[in-house]
């Protein structure tokens, strides 16, 4: 004799919470009761929660698992597979259009789960669906004398076209009663009080997947296009779910479902420079930067019927300093960084940034705020950055001098070879007039005259100038001539 209460097999709880993580308690729940066979099971159970909280995913997952256990398993009184003691159908009650729709769903999916032909005749009350149902019931029993178990789920009654009675529920309840070896699992968003007028009622809770829940889960989805190695990708795409729920998820209040969609559709576009080979994979923070447009844009929030591609929004100020840096000559772009960092550079650092020797060692340590952590001279009661503050007027000798220093990192210095980066004036001299460069960016008021302005030579020693582009511009012109201008600068 079986005992009256039976505990599912631990096995098979860990294949069903590792396909489904994060509802540890309530698969075990609905796995114990719906698991008993020969046990006290109950005839209805009532699954509750808000949207995409795992309701109806886990509720499939459960029974297929425990269909698949019962036909494999052997029963110790019979050698023969007991693979016919373990049913169930599954009924969406938001496809139903009236009540007697869904009795005719209900004989059907329960006559197929059965392999059984349902007998024809009219569906017009409830009494109707009782006597068919025992019919199906009797014919499945009488092939076999053992225990057997038979559930009935049905999804969203909650939500119907044309909204049930009240009492529906509760009538459909009483089937359980009548019918031996069936159990009716009811799945709504909110059940009322008394819902099935019944006490004793088993309710289980799905509550709101959490921040960590929600990306725990999210790892699970494979995105497409997927990068070079496996280890990448899921790295990646672990880095880049987190960005979007705190971005924008966390904010518009998203569920599970949305956010998945939400991070398929921004992927393509976020990975485009490191498939592109613009970008590296490595740091992610720079791939985070170049994308920023992306998390900024809303309009991704909202479900188009005539596209689903991410619209993002042209950066047009960035746009705009990669013309000017295009159309300037490679040696008018190294004179207008040499002029920035003339102006927003303190004069006492020129030692430290530009010297050849300081140049080398700041190589050695990684860069050149190494070299002047420990100095006792630079203020430590400034806290803001010099490139926030205003241009500052400089001479035209230390800019040429500043403008030398940095033509040795740059790629046309890198070109030259190893006698040009030992005497780069060889290079400079025979093919670039740097005079007529510093007067065209004197006319095109990327740098002004400060100082005697009087004087009708624009190259007049005495004049000093001062430059007019910003950090973002002068960032840009930099990089497309191969400086990191963040390394010239003591901030």
């Amino acid at each position: 004799m079986g005992s009256i209460f039976e505990l599912p097999d631990e096995e098979l709880l860990s294949s069903i919470t590792s396909t489904l993580p994060c509802r540890e308690r309530q698969i075990q729940a609905l796995t114990t009761l719906v698991s008993q066979i020969h046990g006290a099971s109950p005839r209805n159970v009532i699954l509750y929660g808000l949207e995409a909280t795992g309701k109806t995913v886990i509720t499939k997952e459960v029974l297929k698992q425990l269909s698949i256990h019962f036909s494999c398993s052997t029963s110790s009184d019979d050698t023969d597979n007991t693979k016919d003691i373990f049913r169930y159908a599954f009924i969406n009650s938001e496809e139903c259009i009236g009540t007697r729709h869904l009795f005719e769903q209900i004989i059907g999916s329960i006559s197929k789960a059965l392999n059984s032909q349902p007998s024809i005749g009219l569906l017009a009350n409830m009494s109707d669906l009782v006597t068919q149902t025992q019919q199906l019931f009797e014919s499945w029993g009488a092939r076999k004398n053992i225990d057997r178990r038979f559930v009935l789920v049905i999804d969203s009654i909650d939500k119907q076209i044309n909204p049930l009675p009240q009492t529906f529920p509760a009538a459909l309840a009483r089937v359980a009663d009548i019918v031996p070896n069936l159990t009716i699992i009811f799945i709504t968003t909110c059940p009322r009080p008394s819902f099935l007028h019944l006490s004793g009622i088993p309710h289980i809770y799905f509550p709101s997947y959490s921040r960590s829940e929600i990306l725990t889960i999210i790892l699970h989805t494979k995105p497409v296009p997927s990068l070079c190695t496996q280890e990448d990708t899921l790295q990646t795409w672990s880095r880049f779910t987190t960005a979007v729920y705190d971005s924008l998820s966390k904010i518009s209040g998203r569920d599970i479902r949305s956010f998945r969609a939400l991070c398929l559709r921004m992927w393509p576009h976020f990975i485009r420079p490191v498939l592109s080979e613009e970008l590296k994979l490595n740091p992610f923070s720079r791939l985070l930067v170049t994308n920023r447009a992306l998390f900024r844009n809303e309009s991704v929030l909202v479900h188009e019927i005539s596209s689903s591609r991410v619209k993002t929004p042209p950066n047009t100020q960035v746009q705009k300093y990669t013309d000017i840096a295009n159309l300037l000559p490679s040696f008018s772009r190294l004179l207008l960084i040499a002029s920035y960092l003339a102006s927003f550079s303190s004069s006492r650092n020129d030692a430290i940034f530009f010297m050849k020797t300081s140049i080398a060692k700041r190589r050695k340590k990684g860069g050149g705020t190494a070299l002047i952590s420990s100095r006792s001279n630079i203020s430590k009661s400034r806290m803001i950055p010099r490139k926030l503050l205003g241009a500052q007027n400089f001479a035209l000798e230390r800019m040429l001098a500043i403008f030398h220093a940095i033509y040795a990192e740059s790629e046309m210095g890198n070109e030259g070879g190893s006698v040009y980066k030992e005497h780069p004036m060889l290079a400079i001299n025979g093919s670039a007039d740097l005079q007529m460069s510093i007067a065209t960016l004197v006319s095109l008021q990327l740098l002004t005259r400060v100082g005697n302005q009087n004087s009708l030579d624009v190259l007049d020693p005495s004049t000093r100038y001062r430059v007019t582009i910003g950090w973002d511009m002068a960032r840009i012109v930099a990089r497309s001539v191969g400086v990191e201008i963040e390394n010239f600068l003591n901030d």
